[in-house]
């Protein structure tokens, strides 16, 4: 499935991650204070070559990638994944 974040990046979604009990344990890991496991996320939810292609997208004039910005632009995604299916 398409997500698209409101600047008009598009990213490939699996549907299957987002039905996935691993998944869920890894958002509600994430939830209580394990926010390292935010990257781990977002490779089951994008693939790697989701996660690079956001990452540039996202990615400063100085070359760095907020972590802010990703988590953001991730979790905008989901929602976005969320709205189509309904």
């Amino acid at each position: 499935m398409i997500a698209k974040l409101k600047d008009g990046f598009e990213a490939q979604i699996s549907e299957d991650a987002l039905n996935s009990w691993e998944f869920l344990e890894l958002l509600s890991d994430i939830d209580e204070g394990e926010y390292g496991l935010i990257v781990k996320a977002a490779r089951l939810l994008l693939g790697k070559e989701g996660v690079k292609a956001l990452k540039e997208h996202i990615r400063t004039e100085d070359g760095k990638v907020p972590a802010d910005a990703m988590v953001n632009a991730i979790s905008e995604l989901m929602e976005s994944a969320n709205e189509s299916k309904n």
